[in-house]
């Protein structure tokens, strides 16, 4: 399945320190929710998304105008074919304020540090 849009909830959104990595193949951004899932990473240089029923990340919605070298990429470095990747890349529903939406998401892996507390309120961004 390949899909054009990716969520994105941590240093990726517009406005953050690894932005740059997406923004040349960003056509248009919004901001999104993901349901179903919490942040954890409370004191690390970066978060992960991990199941948490009753709970929705705030994130960014990008629609890609090429998807698969952007995805591609973010594999590379987000490290998802590490023996243990801290991230693993899915198709999962999201919500804009237009209704929801499949896109790609990258969530916690099996190698997410056991020290990594719950974000409040999760967003990073706040």
């Amino acid at each position: 399945m390949m899909l054009d849009r990716l969520f994105v909830y941590g240093t990726l959104r517009p406005g953050s320190q690894a932005y740059e990595v997406v923004a040349e193949a960003v056509r248009h951004h919004e901001p999104a929710v993901l349901p179903g899932y919490g942040l954890v990473g409370e004191g690390h240089r970066y978060p992960w998304c991990v199941q948490a029923p009753g709970r929705e990340v705030a994130g960014t919605l990008l629609r890609l105008h090429d998807p698969i070298p952007v995805l591609e990429n973010l594999d590379r470095y987000e490290g998802i074919d590490d023996p243990a990747p801290e991230y693993r890349r899915l198709a999962l529903d999201v919500v804009t304020s237009s209704g929801i939406c499949v896109a790609w998401v990258y969530v916690g892996g099996p190698g997410v540090p056991d020290t990594a507390r719950p974000i409040e309120g999760d967003d990073w961004l706040l």
